[in-house]
């Protein structure tokens, strides 16, 4: 249970939070005559440490792959690292608009023989927030300061006689301003909004701890550092990454790396990191097949993320995109300057259960900092409005996509039900806190949003009132009455009118009440046979994927388990999971479905997340290698699901267990309303004892987790003494709790004193788990090799040469490999392809490489383009036909050849046709 205090909603929440958790007893002798639980002296005793390293992501080989990499970060700035080049490690902060623009990329090429030795191994470690990689007698463990922005590299084994090199580098389209002097070295760059004037921007600044350091300025876009390692062949690279919009580079550079030196310097990283997750609600699931396990461990990566991600003034994730964790330059789905709301809700929600709602503080920052210009936005973009449309597409500077009654509406225009959304999450947060000073600074915008309502509601001949020309979600335009904003203004009603009257303001209660009984019902349709609530009071097309007809269940909370028709609605809801966003599973949850949340969990699982870090893709069944963006609204979704399996409270009662499945067994936490935590060890499906740890003096309802049995509630701490509640059968259990109290639900036939003790407890990961064809880290890889004869010039991403063999890949953007190859070719250094440039017909030196001395260049061309689309370089730059074959899992590829001195070689495009083209080629290169 956490006790420290939290400024409300805080621009950020950084710095070392310096307090030690308690000492878990030791566990007792006794043999358990009714099993074992780990409720002892008032809490749930954890090793946290031990059940968190069971989520560890496993290296079993090095991540050569960018959509291989590992996220390490501290809630503003954050790195992918990965063993490209030696080792590499992309710097992304959440703050540089209106593109998002990385900060630049790290290599160190010397520790290319740890990443090739063959007793390498991996383990991104959530506890500690860091990546620890050893092998051939060297280590390396990099992590992201939680108190300063500042990307560490440690390195223990290095030869200290061998020069060391680290670059930071950016890619063409990038301007940057460059600096070296001494022993640092720097790259910054600053984005002006067109739109808004608005001037953000980073710079990334590099030292080195070692022998001999120097810094130079390599070209427009690149800084290198070179030194030798310490005696004992250590050393450490800093760079730090700070916000940076102009001014002296040379003073940015030392105050960005400023504390980088001496020991200790992760000692306040380490406590910011283990008081997070001694403060976070723990959960072990142990099953048969291991799909527990993996769902555990996708919870313990949100968790993670969230922390990683979540410290700044505005959320990190856009349209579900984590671009802070991003491999892929500056590539962004969607877009990087707006937010959909609709991506920004579960994980709020997983907060809220996980006891990390601290981290929600960006999301309300993003809509409570721009009410202002929201409110200018509606006057501007909805006449006839009154107060506030919160945009479901909201661009940083408080403008909007969105929230246009005089524009046609379209995927994101006429959705108004945001604004109730966020309302109704402030109001969670206060009920999860308990902090009326969240409501105090949230009252303006919750008078807006249902001032903008009334406004807009037109009473019909049947005396409702009904909303016309809006949209359910994305998923049906221009409709009304959509079952969304009937279940919104249901919900969010009562709460704004009691805090008008609160504040004076009668009028708005008044009208509120008035409105209230005069909101329509939901229109029920037949959907294969059965009444469902529908989406709408028309009948539009579907266009998205969503199903507004659930909203009411969940995050409305105006159905349970016991609706038959939110039950039919579900079962005959139109769209099955069809997205990473998808809350079919929480839906699940919400109605007791406890097997069925299960398998959609692991049916999801399978479908989105392609990643080995555990994020996943926007679709089903997507490879990998075509990705270039990181979602994580599937690991929300998970979370949420777990949790409310586990325990619920949204409907004013707790519930233990509700829909746990019953072939996982689980032991942990959840918090409900009130903030209180509730503790539970389930097995084989039935609940062992239940403990209550009271945040707030409360009247708490709790459902008899043990239907029938005579239960009791004694004092938490002691486990014994008069009943604070029954013994009773009832299917209710009413309990007076007091804040700092806890307290244990037993059965009486079954007490706490019949338990053994046993911590929960958990062994570090040793193995990279599986489920299906989807793994949490990293199992196989292809090792880039560093190039004897051949450096790659461009494109850059073809610059990572490997070993022609069978079974090595042949392009860098699909998953073909080798399948026969001619000996003579057997260990070439291969370029390989890319085939998204199979039908490039320029530029005509498409791919430039330098060759270290004499070689014969052989080209491998699709068969099926010979005498049609072929280019004509081949023949006029002097290949000939070798006679050699070579045969991939996608096709034949004929192969070509030329002798060639050492120095700068260029080959053309892929295609000499516009329009056409296949596979395109890759480049083998032997020495004569």
């Amino acid at each position: 249970m956490r006790r420290r205090q939290r400024a409300w909603l805080a621009a950020s929440v950084m710095g070392a939070l310096l307090a030690t958790t308690a000492a878990v007893p030791a566990s007792a002798a006794r043999t358990p005559s009714g099993g074992t639980t780990a409720w002892r002296n008032g809490s749930l005793q954890v090793d946290t440490a031990g059940v968190i390293a069971r989520s560890d992501l496993i290296l079993e080989k090095p991540s050569w792959q960018a959509y291989q990499s590992m996220p390490v970060g501290n809630g503003t700035f954050g790195a992918a690292v990965w063993a490209e080049d030696g080792f590499s490690a992309q710097l992304n902060r959440a703050d540089t608009f209106p593109n998002l623009k990385s900060a630049g990329r790290l290599t160190v090429p010397g520790l290319f023989p740890m990443m090739q030795a063959p007793d390498y191994r991996g383990r991104l470690r959530l506890h500690d927030a860091d990546l620890v990689q050893q092998g051939g007698g060297m280590s390396a463990r990099s992590y992201v300061r939680a108190d300063k922005d500042q990307f560490v590299l440690e390195v223990t084994g290095a030869d200290p006689n061998v020069t060391q090199t680290a670059e930071l580098k950016l890619w063409d389209g990038r301007t940057p301003t460059t600096y070296a002097n001494k022993n640092v070295a720097a790259l910054a760059e600053t984005f002006t909004d067109q739109a808004s004037g608005g001037v953000t921007g980073a710079v990334a600044a590099v030292t080195a701890q070692g022998r001999d350091v120097t810094a130079q300025v390599v070209d427009a876009r690149t800084v290198r550092l070179s030194f030798k390692p310490r005696p004992d062949g250590g050393f450490r690279i800093v760079t730090g990454v700070p916000a940076h919009t102009g001014g002296d580079l040379g003073k940015a550079t030392a105050k960005a790396l400023a504390g980088s030196t001496g020991t200790g310097i992760d000692r306040a990283h380490r406590t910011w990191w283990h008081r997070f997750w001694s403060d976070a609600a723990p959960l072990r699931i142990t099953s048969p097949d291991g799909s527990g396990e993996y769902m555990e461990t996708l919870r313990a990566q949100q968790l993670y993320m969230t922390a990683a991600t979540m410290r700044g003034t505005v959320p990190s994730s856009h349209g579900g995109v984590i671009n802070m964790f991003s491999p892929w330059r500056d590539a962004v789905h969607w877009s990087a300057d707006h937010w959909w709301h609709f991506n920004l809700r579960q994980p709020v929600y997983t907060n809220f259960g996980a006891g990390t709602e601290e981290f929600n503080a960006p999301y309300f920052r993003l809509y409570l900092d721009r009410l202002k210009e929201m409110r200018e936005w509606t006057r501007a973009n909805w006449p006839g409005s009154e107060g506030v449309c919160v945009a479901e597409y909201l661009r940083y500077d408080g403008t909007a996509g969105a929230c246009n009654s005089s524009r046609p509406p379209d995927w994101l225009n006429r959705i108004v039900t945001t604004g109730p959304e966020v309302v109704h999450n402030l109001w969670l947060q206060y009920r999860y806190t308990g902090k009326r000073s969240i409501l105090d600074e949230s009252y303006p915008l919750m008078r807006d949003v249902a001032r903008f309502y009334l406004s807009i509601l037109e009473e019909g001949d049947d005396g409702k009132l009904h909303l016309h020309h809006v949209n359910a979600m994305e998923t049906q335009w221009d409709t009304s009455d959509p079952a969304t904003d009937l279940a919104a203004m249901r919900v969010i009603f009562p709460i704004i009118a009691e805090q008008a009257d609160r504040r004076g303001d009668r009028e708005l209660a008044r009208e509120l009440r008035t409105a209230l009984p005069k909101i329509p019902d939901f229109r029920t349709v037949t959907r294969n046979g059965e009444q469902v609530i529908a989406w709408s009071a028309t009948d539009e097309q579907g266009r998205n994927t969503q199903n507004p007809d659930t909203e009411p269940l969940f995050p409305w909370g105006l159905y349970g388990a016991n609706s038959a028709l939110m039950d039919a609605t579900f079962r005959n809801r139109v769209y099955v999971q069809t997205r990473e966003w998808s809350e079919d599973a929480l839906l699940a949850a919400r109605l007791g479905k406890g097997e069925e949340m299960k398998n959609l969990l692991v049916q999801g699982t399978k479908d989105f997340q392609v990643f080995p870090n555990g994020f996943t893709a926007h679709g089903k069944n997507a490879d990998p290698l075509r990705e270039s963006n990181y979602y994580n609204g599937w690991g929300a979704v998970v979370s949420s699901a777990l949790q409310e399996a586990l325990v619920q409270s949204y409907e004013g009662v707790i519930k233990v267990a509700p829909a746990w499945p019953q072939g996982w067994d689980v032991a942990g936490s959840v918090q409900v309303l009130g903030g209180h935590r509730v503790s539970t060890e389930v097995t084989g499906g039935t609940p062992g004892v239940v403990g209550v740890q009271a945040a707030r003096d409360d009247d708490l309802k709790i459902q008899n987790p043990w239907p029938g049995q005579q239960v009791r509630v004694v004092d938490g701490r002691t486990g014994r003494g008069r009943p604070l509640a029954g013994p009773t059968a009832a299917g209710v259990i009413s309990l007076r709790v007091k804040a700092g109290h806890s307290y244990l639900l037993e059965r009486v036939d079954r007490p706490h004193s019949s338990f053994g003790f046993q911590r929960v407890t958990g062994q570090p990961e040793q193995g990279v788990k599986q489920l299906g064809n989807r793994t949490l880290g990293v199992r196989t890889s292809v090792p880039q090799i560093p190039g004897e004869l051949v450096d790659v010039v461009r494109p850059d991403k073809l610059h990572p040469l490997v070993r022609a063999a069978q079974g090595a890949p042949t392009h860098v953007d699909r998953h073909y490999t080798i399948s026969e190859l001619p000996a003579a070719l057997a260990g070439a250094e291969l370029i390989r392809g890319a085939n998204n440039d199979s039908k490039m017909t320029a530029p005509a030196d498409y791919l430039t490489f330098d060759l270290k001395a004499p070689a014969t260049v052989y080209v491998a061309a699709d068969a099926r383009g010979k005498g049609t689309w072929w280019p004509g370089w081949l023949a006029q730059d002097g290949f000939t036909d070798t006679g050699m074959t070579i045969r991939t899992t996608d096709t034949l590829f004929l192969v070509l050849k030329k002798e060639l001195p050492a120095g700068r070689v260029t080959l053309g495009p892929n295609s000499g046709v516009s329009g056409q083209g296949s596979s395109s080629y890759f480049t083998l290169v032997t020495r004569q």
